[in-house]
């Protein structure tokens, strides 16, 4: 006989549970206690001090990287300061982690040093417990960082890159060209040397294989330039090599023409390079290029990368805080070097596997979410590691 009474336990048991989890953490955090009070304060403060530091290193990082341009440039000054205004919610998302590792490391190494870890630990608290706050922070930035990637730093990106642009109008830069793109159309393969946006014109090349139905060649155009007519409708090739096979690919005929016009099925938007950046489009944008890409039978794993890389990097918060605040505690000395030290090691070593894994993902050398993914999933077993074998 069906007991029908289950479903119903299993709701009133899963309502206590969670009645009785808010009913631990409002006892244990609300009215705040001095000591939460007191580790969270110093961390904060550390953290805030930190991402200060970070945006003032990488902006002079990114105004020595464009110092060229900034010399050259006939632009008005503010469009400088506009751009560099508009890097900064990139360079939060990106020091947010590196931030808490060396904040974590950094308060749990003075306390340990100075005695107060002992002290605290000596009045009956864990050591989880006392540095619980700052593992609900960072759960809680895990989400900001999403946000503001998604939401804030994206589009502050784009607006970066198009103060950019203004600025490096007249100076030289080609940032409207499309080199060596090699693209399926609706009936074959283009394949071009450059592409210039602003005129809308092929140079230094255009190739053209027709395909039937039957996969088979069916003419391959070949010209020095390819001049797209908005009005006809049509493409104007100058010095032309039109090629045609028969059915069994034999040769059909071959002729050459100072310039002729061709209809193609595809028109100059098709061969334009993105508008944004990968670092300018968010996770439902990039999952749109990739559409776009497998419709041209492009590659598409550094999108996939990238966007992978959204969910990823806000995890990575929850991660070091778990590892600065066991290095810390493990510090017998303490002090800003050695959290510094510790901070570079692990950041320096995360990064590295994970830029190389990244670069195999984007070539197609492994799946782009293992690509992405493996690196975290390996310091997730470490955070765990840790946790398991530290006993205060």
């Amino acid at each position: 006989m069906v007991d029908r009474k289950k479903p119903v336990d299993r709701i009133i048991v899963l309502k206590l549970g969670i009645l009785n989890l808010f009913t631990l953490v409002k006892r244990e955090y609300f009215p705040p206690k001095l000591i939460d009070k007191y580790i969270f304060s110093e961390f904060i403060k550390t953290f805030l001090g930190t991402l200060i530091l970070v945006i003032g290193m990488m902006l002079i990082v990114q105004f020595r990287g464009e110092q060229k341009t900034f010399s050259v440039t006939k632009q008005p000054t503010y469009h400088i300061l506009l751009y560099l205004l508009y890097t900064i919610p990139g360079i939060l998302t990106f020091a947010a982690a590196p931030g808490v590792m060396f904040s974590v490391c950094f308060v749990i190494g003075q306390f340990n040093a100075n005695k107060e870890l002992v002290s605290i630990l000596a009045a009956g608290v864990s050591f989880y417990r006392a540095v619980s706050t700052i593992f609900i922070f960072s759960v809680l930035l895990s989400f900001i960082v999403l946000f503001w990637s998604q939401f804030i730093a994206r589009p502050s990106n784009n607006l970066a890159a198009n103060e950019l642009s203004i600025i490096q109008a007249g100076t030289g830069t080609k940032k409207d060209l499309v080199y060596q793109l090699h693209i399926k159309g609706k009936e074959g393969f283009y394949y071009i040397y450059w592409y210039d946006n602003k005129e809308k014109k092929i140079k230094g090349g255009f190739n053209y294989v027709k395909i039937n139905s039957s996969n088979v060649p069916e003419f391959v155009l070949s010209a020095q330039s390819a001049k797209y007519n908005s009005e006809a409708k049509n493409w104007l090739l100058e010095k032309v090599e039109e090629i045609k096979f028969k059915n069994d690919l034999t040769l059909d005929s071959y002729k050459t023409f100072p310039s002729k016009e061709y209809v193609l099925p595809e028109e100059p938007e098709y061969f334009e390079k993105p508008i944004r950046s990968l670092e300018q489009m968010n996770f439902w944008e990039l999952g749109e290029e990739i559409g776009i890409r497998k419709g041209k039978g492009m590659p598409y794993g550094e999108l996939e990368v990238e966007r992978q890389s959204i969910l990823e990097k806000p995890l990575m918060c929850i991660l070091v805080a778990i590892i600065g605040a066991i290095a810390g505690a493990s510090t017998p000395k303490g002090g800003a070097v050695a959290s510094l030290f510790l901070t570079i090691v692990v950041i320096l070593g995360y990064y590295l596997l994970y830029a190389t894994l990244k670069s195999l993902g984007d070539n197609g050398g492994i799946n782009p979410v293992l690509a992405v993914w493996a690196t975290p999933t390996l310091f997730a077993c470490a955070s765990g590691y840790l946790v398991w074998k530290f006993n205060l």
